[in-house]
């Protein structure tokens, strides 16, 4: 069983699809249901257990750390690793590497929401250290409207390539430290060649999650989002 629960949260995005809101206000700070989203998972994550945090920040850095300093007391340790400019993902998660300090970890995108129980990332986080012939776990949601291709299929719990029966990267996965071992520090480096190498490989595992997700990329989803959650309230 995996004792050390780390996970990371991408804010570094700039943010240039939510118009001049994005300009203001960095993504992982936009209010769903009255609160940022990175509250919403840096406060999953504590009740699931987690006990690291690592945050990275690039644009509009200032306003992240400014709130994450602002609250007297996480229940958790929270670190930040700063980008003069955006890492991407791969890239990001390598230039963290010293502060994430785990050799299995979460990774969650800052700019989405979603109901996926977070005790479902120890699971898979526990399923990857008893299964050495994976090397990441991804979860997996309904395609979206934005997004009707989707990204990868899945066939039982092993992630396959394919243009049918698709199903789209929630930005949720556990992975383990050596998939950035290759990875050059300080230069933009994209997740998804990482993901696609891995699947070739048949390295990657993963769940179907058909409950609430929104990738909050724009502010009509953003809207969209606040509504749904709205709903589930009434």
């Amino acid at each position: 069983m995996v004792t050390e629960t780390t996970a990371m949260i991408l804010a570094a995005g700039r943010g240039s699809r939510m118009g001049p809101l994005g300009e203001v206000h960095p993504k992982a700070l936009l209010k769903v249901g009255g609160k940022p989203l990175i509250q919403h998972h840096i406060e999953k994550l504590r009740a699931s257990g987690f006990s690291r945090v690592v945050i990275n920040v690039s644009h509009l850095s200032d306003q992240i750390k400014t709130f994450i300093n602002n609250v007297e007391n996480w229940g958790l340790d929270i670190c930040i690793s700063e980008e003069t400019t955006p890492l991407e993902t791969a890239g990001g998660i390598a230039n963290a590497m010293n502060l994430l300090r785990s050799d299995i970890f979460a990774v969650i995108n800052a700019d989405i929401f979603s109901a996926l129980p977070f005790l479902d990332l120890r699971e898979a986080m526990n399923t990857l250290q008893t299964n050495s012939n994976a090397s990441g776990y991804l979860f997996l949601v309904n395609n979206p409207p934005h997004h009707p291709m989707g990204d990868f299929c899945l066939e039982e719990e092993r992630v396959r390539l394919g243009d049918e029966h698709t199903l789209t990267f929630s930005g949720i996965g556990i992975y383990k430290a050596e998939l950035f071992h290759d990875v050059s520090l300080n230069l933009p480096t994209p997740l998804a060649p990482i993901l696609k190498r891995e699947i070739k490989r048949e390295k990657l595992l993963g769940h179907h999650y058909d409950g609430l997700w929104s990738d909050v990329g724009t502010p009509d989803r953003l809207e969209h989002t606040n509504q749904l959650i709205t709903q589930r309230s009434q």
